[in-house]
């Protein structure tokens, strides 16, 4: 009995060191690009092409944050992204909501067709209705704006925010909208009393998802801008490389530190309502 309890004790230190050795080697093939990103940034220009290269800086060096200050509109490039991110994401998970709560609370025909026709429209890739939204802005006037690109944003976003809104949703009992309007709040106070605080973690986490989505799209961005002025952070980035009046590999790196910023302090401040809404969505899956 002895020598099986120590068996089954060594067996799971076994599996517990594989585990922990494979999550590390994935976390390491991760953050490695992420960290080498960071610290080459801070390197002179003359480092960055070194051979053997250094992992980390042996003469720190501003020179690339200097630089993208200096000959980029990068500041511009960061409001873009962060006006048409929440523009879509906000307007994206308030559809997702309104479609959602018809689809979980109400018993129509249709209603489970529906469903699975958004998840089938989200199948295609987005990149085969640039043409058909390029023809449509273009045509209402609307062509190369944040307006226009955070309405196409919706449209692609929309299919993913509802299904995962709709996990969520799922597992608030519809009875206790139903004691609350027994009690005598109407339909849209239920809703919003008891519905919508329940679900706001499933909810800060369909958000943050969405706004991720639409902050790190280049395909349709690159097609339907074309001012400068209006560049969001991954077309501004792109142009850093291709078009860029000073070379600087430094500059370039310090440009992808600073677009990923703006996401690590959103999922720094939030993520307690990130945690509980993926649990919630995972145990309504099951």
């Amino acid at each position: 009995m002895v020598n099986n309890t120590k068996r089954a004790r060594y067996r799971r230190w076994i599996s517990q060191g594989f585990d922990a050795l494979v999550a590390g080697v994935i976390s390491l093939v991760v953050v490695l690009p992420l960290i080498w990103m960071l610290t080459s940034s801070f390197k002179p220009q003359n480092e960055v092409f070194r051979t053997p290269p250094t992992f980390l800086p042996e003469h720190f060096s501003l020179e690339g944050y200097k630089l993208l200050f200096t000959y980029t509109h990068f500041l511009v490039y960061l409001r873009n992204s962060f006006i048409v991110a929440t523009v879509a994401a906000l307007i994206a998970i308030t559809l997702s909501v309104a479609g959602v709560y018809g689809v979980t609370r109400f018993r129509f025909v249709g209603s489970q067709l529906f469903t699975y026709m958004v998840l089938v429209v989200y199948m295609f890739p987005p990149i085969l209705l640039v043409i058909p939204f390029y023809t449509l802005w273009l045509q209402l006037g609307l062509s190369d704006s944040l307006a226009s690109l955070s309405l196409t944003y919706v449209a692609i976003t929309y299919p993913f925010s509802l299904w995962m809104s709709r996990s969520y949703f799922s597992t608030i009992p519809i009875e206790m909208e139903e004691a609350a309007m027994v009690d005598g709040a109407t339909r849209l106070g239920a809703f919003l009393r008891i519905t919508v605080p329940q679900a706001m973690p499933g909810l800060v986490a369909t958000y943050i998802f969405t706004f991720i989505l639409a902050w790190n799209e280049y395909a349709l961005a690159l097609v339907l801008l074309s001012s400068e002025k209006n560049y969001t952070i991954s077309l501004g980035v792109a142009n850093l490389i291709s078009g860029m009046a000073v070379y600087s590999w430094p500059m370039v790196n310090a440009a992808g530190v600073l677009a990923t910023v703006p996401v690590l302090v959103l999922f720094f401040f939030i993520q307690r309502y990130l945690v509980s809404g993926l649990s919630a969505g995972a145990l309504a899956g099951q």
